[in-house]
């Protein structure tokens, strides 16, 4: 501390990058591999607002644009924080699910696929069990149907 102001933290700077990422092309984070396997000492629902803001900034956006764009770099070359968190993710607090597809509560799985197939195997063998390690839960499966699913990020259709 000096004249009585708190020092930034080295790390602010990254973060404040990262975050500039998500007002604008979603060009930010640059470089990011979806093999990159971030740690947090504290599980999603353990941590503060702005616990939560960092760790998106700093660990899930780079991960998942990575995630994505290897599965479709033309369909999500302009993957920003408005992918996931909508259009309106600053009005709404950045909560989920929103205005994503609207997924059918019974027999989820069998009505993703009829509607994309891929995209559906994609989002259960890759972005459902990434989402779920960095937010420090389990994984929903077909097997156990607990832990973070589908509904984690969509809205269930009406």
């Amino acid at each position: 501390m000096t004249n009585g102001k708190r020092a930034a933290a080295p790390w602010r700077g990254l973060l404040l990058a990262a975050l500039a990422a998500c007002g604008g092309s979603g060009k930010g984070a640059e470089g990011a591999s979806a093999a990159y396997e971030p740690k947090s000492e504290t599980p999603w629902k353990g941590k503060s607002r702005e616990q939560r803001m960092d760790w998106m900034a700093v660990a899930v956006f780079p991960v998942m644009r990575s995630l994505f764009q290897e599965q479709d770099s033309e369909k999500y070359a302009d993957f920003a924080c408005q992918t996931c968190h909508g259009k309106e993710m600053e009005r709404v607090d950045f909560r989920m699910p929103n205005d994503l597809f609207a997924l059918d509560a019974s027999d989820t799985v069998a009505h993703a696929k009829e509607y994309d197939e891929r995209t559906t195997d994609f989002m259960l063998g890759a972005v459902v069990p990434k989402m779920a390690k960095l937010l420090g839960a389990d994984a929903y499966t077909l097997e156990n149907q607990t832990g973070f699913g589908c509904m984690g990020c969509h809205p269930t259709a009406k």
